[in-house]
């Protein structure tokens, strides 16, 4: 299918266009679906708390305009009057607008008109965005975090084996913009699959973004949003040929690195646009993000991140990198409020290439691992931890019938879990973490990277759970491991097997995003199917999208 024959499918005629409201069942964020205005911003605005009183919104200008910005700002619609705005001239390339002592209220709300700098008329506006602030916990005594993992949609690459696709899609593609165009046509379908046997079909993994997104927007009411981890692709470029970039196997160039960093955080940001406005989004690094302490990658992707995606960071000893932080919600830290803590289990890790050799090797640094122990000092009535993968796992590759290296694979988390792997496990950096966040009475250490939903009692009241992916392939060879058998079990049934495998299901795969709803006295998991475009996983065919699969109490 051609790009313009995409576009017309959706119903629109020009990228970036407001989607229609009237399209959609009525939704708690807002009623109106919109994406971003691409003759000025290179994506959507995004929205972001910094902590409980203070937060930023991010907007990335288009090249070579100069814009004039008006900022309406309210604790509601009705307050976001003329005469209240604050007002940007002469805006180029980023603007962070700072809020801070707004959010005594469970729901702020905001808009953006614009125009370019040199006419005096000619003003647009952004629909009306409405976001929950940290005080609704408070105030509603509830709250939802949508947690996605391993998006890859850096995996629709060009392959012999997968097919190439149509050239009038690749710009999309590598500019993030095809998961909006998928967005568009769920809009006006929300049946919509595309069929294998197409270039579309070739987009597997951005139209499973795109149904995970569709959903989030139309089904859920989260407070915010976290992504841990391989979003960019930054750290992935054994892909960056099939996406029309040059094999870094081949050499690659300072002015290379910087302009591929740069090229994938906007596609990130681009590609989540229907989120980032309403929806606080926090990202935990993945070892395909760029920022492994062993990658060439790091200081390009550092630098991007924290211009295009500003996270906390820089205060209280969090990292000025914004690549380790706290978030407290409700009234901040304290008695009574949840606490997040996300950590960085790639950027202290400089071993080169493959990276840790040995469980033992995986760290934190001796930074962070202080900076965890000052957090867990606080009083909080709900501590969670999240990082990409354990400080250690089964002691094999990406494949683990490969053992030169430890990739961090499985649920490893005592000392009796790694003591067939290594000859003193208290070596094992993962082993004290754990015991930390036990004594310290953390209830859950979420993770992602095995791309499955799957949970266990750790020790005590401490919980670990991979929160699933957003990838519309299953690892059929990975579920046959004899070590994912033992620390995963069985998987049941994989649908494009001829035969049931037989056993019971013990973890489930793709497509999923796990929503977390916590109370005061309450903390519940469930992992929801994202997409039905993927025969290639263990999920029943007949779950439907936004259909429950497993629940796990905290």
């Amino acid at each position: 299918m051609k790009r313009r024959d995409f576009l017309k499918t959706a119903g629109f005629t020009a990228l970036g266009a407001a989607v229609s409201p009237q399209l959609l069942s009525p939704r708690p964020i807002s009623a109106e679906m919109s994406i971003y205005d691409p003759s000025f911003f290179e994506c959507a605005e995004r929205f972001s708390f910094l902590n409980a009183q203070e937060a930023v919104v991010s907007l990335l200008v288009r090249p070579g305009r100069t814009l004039d910005v008006k900022f309406y700002k309210g604790q509601s619609e009705a307050s976001l009057v003329a005469g209240t705005a604050y007002s940007y001239t002469g805006v180029k390339d980023v603007l962070d607008i700072f809020l801070a002592g707004y959010f005594w209220g469970p729901e702020f709300y905001y808009k953006l008109e614009y125009k370019d700098s040199a006419s005096s008329s000619g003003w647009r506006t952004t629909p009306v965005r409405r976001v929950k602030t940290p005080r609704s916990y408070l105030e509603r005594g509830r709250m939802e975090i949508i947690l996605i993992g391993d998006d890859h949609t850096y995996d629709d690459a060009d392959t012999p084996s997968r097919g190439v696709l149509d050239p009038s899609l690749r710009a999309g593609r590598l500019n993030g913009e095809y998961v909006n165009d998928f967005l568009r046509i769920l809009q006006s379908d929300p049946s919509f699959v595309p069929d294998e046997g197409t270039d579309l079909g070739l987009l597997r993994s951005g139209f499973s973004l795109a149904s995970a997104i569709y959903q989030i927007m139309t089904r859920e009411d989260p407070d915010l949003i976290l992504h841990l981890g391989d979003a960019t692709g930054i750290g992935a470029g054994y892909k960056w040929p099939g996406l029309g970039l040059k094999d870094p196997e081949l050499g690659l160039t300072a002015d290379d690195r910087d302009a591929y960093a740069k090229l994938f955080w906007l596609r990130m940001r681009r590609m989540y646009s229907a989120l980032t406005p309403y929806l606080p989004l926090y990202l935990v690094q993945g070892n395909h993000d760029g920022e492994s302490g062993y990658g060439l990658e790091r200081p390009y992707a550092v630098k991007y991140r924290t211009l295009y995606f500003p996270q906390p960071g820089g205060y209280q000893g969090q990292s000025i990198d914004q690549n380790y932080f706290a978030l407290a919600w409700g009234g901040g830290l304290g008695p009574g409020n949840p606490l997040f803590i996300i950590l960085d289990n790639q950027g202290y890790n400089t071993l080169p290439p493959p990276g840790p050799l040995r469980p033992e090797d995986w760290t934190l640094g001796l930074e962070q691992k202080d900076w965890l122990r000052r957090v867990l000092d606080y009083e909080s009535d709900w501590k969670f931890t999240f990082f990409h993968h354990v400080l250690g796992g089964w002691p094999g590759g990406s494949n683990e019938a490969v053992t030169s290296y430890a990739y961090g694979r499985g649920p490893l988390y005592t000392a009796a879990d790694y003591a067939p792997y290594c000859p003193d496990p208290e070596k094992v950096e993962q082993v004290e973490l754990t015991r930390l966040l036990r004594d310290s009475g953390v209830r859950c250490s979420f993770y992602g990277h095995d791309h499955i939903f799957f949970g266990r009692k750790v020790e005590g009241d401490l919980k670990a759970i991979c929160v699933g992916s957003l990838k519309p392939l299953g690892e059929l060879a990975w579920y046959k491991g004899a070590l994912w058998k033992k620390f995963y079990g069985c998987y049941g049934r994989y649908q494009t097997e001829p035969t049931a495998a037989g056993g019971q299901t013990d973890f489930w795969g793709p497509s999923g995003y796990a929503k977390l709803t916590l109370t005061p006295s309450s903390a519940l998991v469930e992992y929801k199917r994202a997409s039905d475009n993927n025969p290639w996983t263990n999920i029943p065919p007949d779950k439907r999208p936004g259909d429950i699969l497993r629940t796990i109490n905290l």
